[in-house]
């Protein structure tokens, strides 16, 4: 067994062992600086992008600075249109707002009513105050011009009977009479606007306008006809009265509107039409008065206009000759029936009221 023996001084271990650890020290901070110099080069890059991205931004900020401003000189445009159309607007409603106040106001006087003067003068708040002399052959019916200027409906309030007094005219008793009554605000006097599908949400009646957003239909009513759509059969969508303006009267006419479910796709306004000629055939009375094939807003539709009697309201003993027209118009999987209905002496009297009525019908397409 061999024996080694160190004869090394002991200095030389301590050198060789500071000399291993100056080594590791020297790479310890090589690797340091190299790792800093890394994420110094990362950072630089990093930084270097996100000035890239602060450009791009800065950029983007001046473009949307310029869309921003664009928008605003919109904005102040349309305000000054918007300004001038309203000048506009007040010019022309001024323009028919007397034609306006003498046509409601000859729509409010009975048959039986004759007027001899109608004065008027302004009042403050942007009113009238009207006062009308004239002659009528009943008392009721001077009651019913009273009633006819105080419908809310219309452009007159405050209506009361100033005098009456019995007078004799060609050998009859009449009346003579003052009736007293304003104007509402001039400013809420203007022509009745119709509306169409697109301008609602919801079925309803929009002041003269009739909208039914299920089945895509509209119509208008003229001035002194109503509108109801409540508590009718399933299948009707409204009925359109005329105001009763003479106690005398012995029917009111009146406009219905009907819809159909149709299954046939060939189905056509004169084939419905037909259906419901033969249908009418066996009322009492029925004589066919005519038919013809028109347009209604660039959509064809039929008519037939015929007479039947009928009984009357007031009095069961009586009949009651009607005439009525009827419009037919199919429109995709649905037929509609537009009714016009007076008695046959005073029909040619509202003819050109139901005229505007149908011709006021409009049909959209459901979903579109």
């Amino acid at each position: 067994m061999l024996i080694e023996i160190n004869l090394l001084p002991q200095s030389y271990f301590k050198a060789k062992r500071l000399k291993k650890i100056i080594v590791l020290a020297v790479l310890g901070v090589i690797v340091v600086v190299a790792v800093m110099v890394g994420l110094y080069t990362i950072v630089l890059a990093q930084l270097s992008t996100l000035n890239n991205e602060i450009k791009k931004v800065e950029t983007r900020q001046q473009e949307f600075i310029k869309t921003l401003n664009e928008i605003d000189n919109m904005k102040k445009t349309k305000a000054q249109v918007d300004e001038y159309l309203g000048v506009i607007t007040d010019l022309k409603d001024r323009q028919v707002l007397w034609p306006l106040i003498l046509d409601s106001f000859n729509k409010t006087v009975p048959s039986n009513i004759w007027i001899n003067a109608l004065n008027n003068k302004p009042d403050a708040g942007g009113v009238r105050s009207f006062n009308v002399v004239g002659v009528g052959l009943f008392k009721e019916s001077v009651a019913d011009f009273v009633s006819n200027l105080n419908d809310p409906a219309g452009f007159f309030k405050n209506a009361s009977l100033v005098s009456m007094a019995e007078a004799i005219i060609n050998g009859r008793a009449s009346y003579n009479f003052t009736i007293s009554f304003q104007t509402i605000e001039e400013t809420k006097i203007k022509p009745p606007r119709q509306m169409s599908i697109g301008d609602v949400g919801s079925t309803g009646i929009y002041g003269n306008n009739y909208i039914n957003v299920e089945h895509g239909c509209s119509i208008s009513a003229p001035d002194g006809w109503k509108i109801n759509d409540k508590g009718l059969s399933s299948n009707v969508l409204l009925v359109m009265t005329k105001e009763k303006r003479d106690i005398k009267s012995r029917f009111t006419p009146l406009v219905t509107v009907s819809v159909e479910k149709v299954t046939d796709e060939k189905f056509t306004a004169k084939q419905m039409q037909e259906i419901n000629q033969k249908k009418y055939s066996n009322w009492p009375g029925y004589r066919k008065l005519g038919e013809k094939e028109f347009t209604i807003n660039g959509e064809k539709v039929y008519d037939l206009e015929f007479n039947w009697q009928t009984k009357g309201t007031k009095d069961k003993s009586k009949a009651l000759t009607l005439r009525q027209r009827q419009i037919y118009h199919v429109k995709k999987d649905q037929g509609f029936v537009i009714t016009c209905s007076d008695v046959e002496d005073t029909f040619s009297e509202n003819k050109d009221e139901f005229g505007i009525i149908f011709n006021s019908f409009k049909v959209k397409e459901v979903g579109k």
